[in-house]
């Protein structure tokens, strides 16, 4: 009897599971149908029905589930996306539907590859590595500028060297949302952008010429390891958290080489450590992701500026952010 319990109890407790896998697809399968676009503006089930050629109940079933699950609101007998929803339909800052699926996918495809034997190097390549830094980018328009615009105003030492025209070396830049934004910021700031992946730096140029900064911006696809810059840049940023542990060292090295005298680089806590004793399955479960990469998880500010401060780097410093907290450290004066 305890073990037909116990049986029971956990087929339970995987169902409970799949319902976000559930809900997912839902998701999935009515955007790609064009629900959800019609959905941004108050629709009944009748006129969701007729436009997707549905029959009203089951139009109405669908919209019940989007109603509990909180993608939709109601409002007499009539539905439309809640404000959250309508943002990532929309694309907001480049913040996407098609890349929050995207992204989901290939984490559930690398989650089910981590009970088999990988002999692949670590780290994403090719369109995987594409996926990821879509999920992370933005774009340059008004919603990422004020974001970034805050996150400079704690920054006064750092946006001033970006005020007078850099310029700034950009570390990992992925498709671009931090560099590219900032760069449509200062108006005489120029850049280098380091991404190793040439599928993530052709996206990188097209957001750059779209954003009308291409010109101001060289574009490096190269493994970070090989830089020879001397003493070239005042302001450097380091996507830290996307480096496998066995490139990390070497890529502080080329940092500071490449910095000026008193340079800064700033670095930001992407991933709080876990919880001590209480590890929610979200984090657990980013854990094995990044892990699986060989890439660090979990480092904190404190331990961030530990490990710049061992490659040669001084006066770290930690400071609170609406983005996170960041590590600005400095590259010794002659």
């Amino acid at each position: 009897m305890d073990r037909i319990q116990a049986g029971l109890a956990a087929k339970a407790a995987m169902k409970s599971w799949a319902e976000g896998m559930e809900l997912l697809e839902l998701v999935r399968s009515a955007h790609e149908a064009g629900w959800l676009d019609q959905l941004r503006t108050a629709t009944t089930s009748a006129e969701l029905a007729a436009a997707q050629g549905v029959a009203v109940e089951q139009a109405l079933n669908v919209l019940t589930v989007f109603t509990v699950a909180g993608i939709v609101e109601a409002d007499d007998a009539s539905f439309r996306l809640t404000p959250t929803f309508d943002a990532l339909v929309t694309g907001v800052s480049g913040i996407e539907m098609s890349a929050v699926l995207d992204a989901l996918d290939l984490a559930r495809h690398q989650v089910g590859r981590a009970v088999r034997p990988n002999a692949d190097p670590p780290g994403l390549a090719g369109e995987h590595a594409l996926v990821l830094a879509r999920d992370w980018g933005v774009r340059p328009d008004g919603g990422a500028q004020q974001l970034y615009q805050l996150l400079f105003q704690s920054l006064p030492e750092f946006r001033d060297r970006l005020d007078q025209g850099g310029p700034v070396l950009d570390v990992g830049s992925g498709v671009g949302g931090g560099l590219l934004t900032t760069l449509s910021l200062f108006d005489t700031l120029r850049a280098v952008g380091v991404e190793v992946v040439p599928e993530v730096a052709a996206e990188l140029r097209r957001r750059a010429e779209d954003a009308d900064v291409a010109d101001r911006v060289e574009i490096r696809t190269v493994d970070a390891r090989v830089l020879t810059y001397e003493a070239a840049f005042p302001v450097c940023y380091w996507a830290q958290a996307f480096f496998t542990t066995d490139a990390r060292t070497a890529t502080l090295a080329v940092i500071l080489r490449a910095l000026r005298p008193g340079g800064l680089l700033l670095m930001q806590e992407d991933f709080p450590p876990l919880p001590p004793g209480e590890p929610t399955l979200r984090s657990v479960l980013d854990q094995l992701f990044f892990r699986q990469q060989d890439a660090a998880f979990g480092l904190s500010a404190q331990a961030l500026a530990a490990e710049a401060t061992t490659a040669g780097f001084e006066r770290p410093e930690i400071i609170d952010n609406p983005l996170g907290q960041l590590v600005l450290v400095r590259k010794p004066d002659l």
